[in-house]
């Protein structure tokens, strides 16, 4: 999986099903050497801490942890941590 770009469309599978997400920003995660951040607008009860999958195009899986939920009308901006593959 290559770094979703702005407005890009992503899947995720997390406890309460498969959700869909636009990405709103993609940045370097200062945490740890090769992670990345990414914020997304997605809808569901996502909390911080919890682990989600992002499914890719073929149908692969990279794990990702929610860092923050900041909640906006019926969507919510999350901040999603994750270390994509090369």
């Amino acid at each position: 999986m290559q770094k979703p770009k702005i407005d890009e469309k992503l899947k995720l599978l997390t406890d309460f099903g498969e959700t869909e997400a636009i990405c709103t920003e993609v940045r370097d995660d200062p945490a740890r050497s090769e992670g990345v951040l990414l914020k997304v607008m997605a809808r569901g009860p996502f909390e911080t801490g919890q682990q989600c999958w992002i499914i890719d195009r073929d149908g692969s899986k990279i794990g990702a942890a929610v860092q923050d939920v900041f909640k906006q009308t019926i969507d919510s901006e999350v901040t999603l941590s994750t270390v994509l593959p090369a």
